[in-house]
């Protein structure tokens, strides 16, 4: 991986991880090598908002909201905190 690609990716883990809306990076702009890496963080970033958006809704409220996508693997975590945390509220 050069440079470059090491700097496009590196910013949009940034934006992963500080911006509230979905990005998709345009992997094609990176070296073949790299492809696949973006093409990971691009699935992470999906699931990362998926996540935000899920515990915004439980946050402000709303416990029965359900998350938008079944395949994304951190939401079953959020899930059981949520669940548990209503469950101590009922005792």
């Amino acid at each position: 991986m050069d440079k470059k690609d090491a700097e496009i990716l590196l910013n949009f883990l940034k934006d992963i991880m500080y911006s509230r809306r979905y990005q998709n990076l345009n992997v094609t702009i990176l070296n073949p090598d790299a492809q696949d890496l973006g093409e990971g963080l691009n699935l992470l970033s999906k699931y990362i908002l998926e996540c935000k958006r899920y515990i915004d809704e439980v946050s402000s409220g709303n416990t029965s909201a359900k998350p938008v996508s079944e395949d994304n693997p951190f939401i079953k975590y959020i899930e059981s905190l949520v669940k548990a945390i209503g469950e101590k509220k009922a005792d």
